[in-house]
């Protein structure tokens, strides 16, 4: 499919996990810091839409909360 990382490209580019973001799939690095690719290209829009949803939505309802994103760790790519 025109724009998919494999797990194999996943793993030579350093990601560790499997995970997601709001049901996007996506490849995670968790060892130095904190790296997120989705697993397919054109996800890229739709994670940076919902990064600034969430971000909206945090802020008015829990201004006084720190900023986070709600990711889901995964399993290790094998």
């Amino acid at each position: 499919m025109l724009g998919y990382m494999t797990a194999k490209e996943a793993k030579n580019n350093g990601f560790t996990n499997h995970g997601s973001y709001f049901g996007i799939p996506c490849w995670i690095a968790t060892e130095k810091g904190f790296v997120v690719a989705t697993k397919w290209a054109p996800m890229e829009l739709l994670m940076s839409i919902c990064h600034v949803v969430e971000s909206l939505i945090a802020s008015t309802f829990y201004p006084n909360d720190e900023p986070c994103f709600r990711f889901m760790l995964g399993d290790e790519i094998k």
